[in-house]
């Protein structure tokens, strides 16, 4: 290949890695929780279920838990270290992004701080990440262009009302990544993925809490 299509072909991947990152895709295999399943449509946040008369302005509280990672692809050691650190990627963006809505006077990392609910009705976030495949960085540099290699990751968001113990809302947000830089790094793929789905999650409680119902 001449010099001048490598700068050529340097420069298209330059300007894909800046163009392109994770985006949202219909989540699968989605779990029913206490009678609730996601499957109303959100532009936000992907799927989603609120129970009957569930009022996010109600609550003052939000005391977000650490998902853990259920994909059955988590073979070895080194599958496990990297679902670690998304897992805690994934706690500390929510955490970060449900502050900024200003809708909760406090918002509590489970991990970093013991907790047991007061006077003030409180919220409890938890759940699962179900996917987190790495895709190829190969196939994603050679033609991620048509979703060849795409990094993928879905996560299963529960919001429980700590006195009552039921799920008051469900989302399910699933993205994927096929483009970047040489394809692109998987764990910065995944990273932009959870905090992309933190940010719209924390958009669509916003949402909520003006009365908008949920919807494309």
């Amino acid at each position: 290949m001449g010099r001048s299509r490598l700068v050529a072909l340097a420069a298209s991947l330059l300007v894909l890695g800046g163009c392109y990152g994770a985006y949202q895709v219909s989540p699968d295999s989605v779990q029913t929780v206490g009678g609730l399943t996601p499957n109303v449509e959100d532009k936000d946040a992907g799927l989603v279920a609120l129970a009957p008369g569930f009022d996010i302005k109600s609550y003052k509280v939000v005391a977000v838990d650490k998902f853990p990672v259920t994909d059955p692809a988590i073979k070895d050691e080194d599958d496990r270290r990297n679902a670690a650190e998304m897992s805690t990627i994934l706690q500390n963006e929510l955490v970060r992004r449900l502050r900024d809505t200003g809708l909760f006077t406090r918002v509590v990392n489970l991990t970093e701080t013991e907790f047991q609910p007061g006077a003030d009705r409180t919220l409890r976030l938890e759940g699962v990440i179900t996917r987190l495949g790495g895709g190829s960085q190969v196939a994603r540099a050679f033609a991620g262009a048509y979703g060849a290699g795409a990094a993928r990751a879905q996560a299963e968001m529960r919001f429980i009302d700590t006195g009552s113990r039921q799920p008051m809302l469900l989302v399910a947000d699933r993205r994927r990544a096929s483009m970047g830089f040489f394809g692109g790094d998987t764990k910065d793929h995944w990273k932009e993925s959870f905090d992309d789905m933190a940010r719209d999650l924390g958009k669509f409680l916003v949402r909520l809490s003006h009365g908008q119902a949920p919807g494309k």
